[in-house]
C-alpha cells in the first residue's frame, strides 16, 4: 500500500485528482483490513484523501473523512496532538471554502490552542493555521485582523525556513495583498513584486503565479 499512497500523493500534487483519489482509496481499504483497531497510519492516509477531495471542491466528503481522522487521533493522544491540530486546521479550511466563516474561525482557534499547548510557540503547523485564519478574516472584511495574523505566520516561516523558500513568498504575497486592501499601496507593491520574483525563480514554469499577478494589477 505504500506505493499507492506515494503515487496517490504525487498525483494529487500534480493536479491528477481523480487518479489520486482512486489510489488513495485503494490504499485506505488495504490499511483498514490490515489494522483491526484505529491506527495513526490509517488516519494519515485518510487525511491525504481528504486533501484530494478539498482540491476537488468536494468539501462534504473532506469534512467526513477529516472527522474520522480526528476520532482516530483522539484515541492516540497525547502522541497525536499535532495530528489532531492538523485535522482541526483542515476543517477550518473546509468551512472557509464553503463560506461558513464562524465555523472556520472556531476550528482554526481550536487548532491554535492545541498547538501552542502541546509544542513550540513557533512552528510550521501554527504558521499554516494562522495563514488560514487570515484568509477567513479577509473574507469577513476584517483586514486589520488578517494583517495581524498573516504577519505572525510570515515571521514564523522566515524563522523556520531557508531564505528564498517559495512558501515564504506565498505568505508574503498574501500579506502584500492585505496591505493593498488596507490602503498601504507602496508597501504592497514592493512586497508583491519581491514575492513574484522569488516564485518565478524557485517554482517550476508550470506553476501558476496568477494570484500574484492579479494582486499586483489590482493594487
Amino acid at each position: 500500500f505504500a506505493t499507492r499512497i506515494n503515487l496517490g500523493c504525487c498525483y494529487r500534487d500534480s493536479g491528477k485528482l481523480q487518479d489520486s483519489v482512486s489510489l488513495l482509496q485503494e490504499a485506505l481499504e488495504i490499511m483498514r483490513s490490515y489494522h483491526s483497531l484505529p491506527h495513526q497510519d490509517v488516519a494519515k492516509v485518510i487525511m491525504h484523501l481528504s486533501e484530494a477531495f478539498i482540491l476537488l471542491d468536494e468539501t462534504d466528503k473532506a469534512i467526513e473523512l477529516t472527522k474520522e481522522a480526528m476520532d482516530i487521533a483522539k484515541v492516540s493522544l497525547p502522541s497525536s496532538y499535532l495530528e489532531l491540530a492538523g485535522c482541526m486546521n483542515t476543517l477550518g479550511a473546509c468551512y472557509r471554502s464553503r463560506g461558513e466563516y464562524d465555523n472556520a474561525i472556531s476550528w482554526y482557534d481550536k487548532s491554535i490552542q492545541l498547538i501552542t499547548r502541546s509544542s513550540l510557540s513557533c512552528n510550521l503547523d501554527l504558521a499554516s493555521t494562522l495563514y488560514g485564519l487570515s484568509r477567513v478574516f479577509q473574507s469577513k472584511g476584517n483586514i486589520v485582523g488578517a494583517l495581524s495574523v498573516c504577519s505572525k505566520a510570515l515571521e514564523m516561516k522566515e524563522e523556520l525556513l531557508p531564505a528564498g523558500h517559495p512558501h515564504i513568498s506565498i505568505y508574503a504575497m498574501r500579506l502584500g495583498w492585505y496591505k493593498s486592501r488596507a490602503g498601504r499601496y507602496e508597501e504592497s507593491v514592493l512586497q508583491l513584486q519581491s514575492a513574484l520574483s522569488v516564485l518565478q525563480d524557485t517554482l517550476p514554469r508550470s506553476h501558476d503565479t496568477a494570484d500574484c499577478h492579479y494582486f499586483l494589477a489590482s493594487t
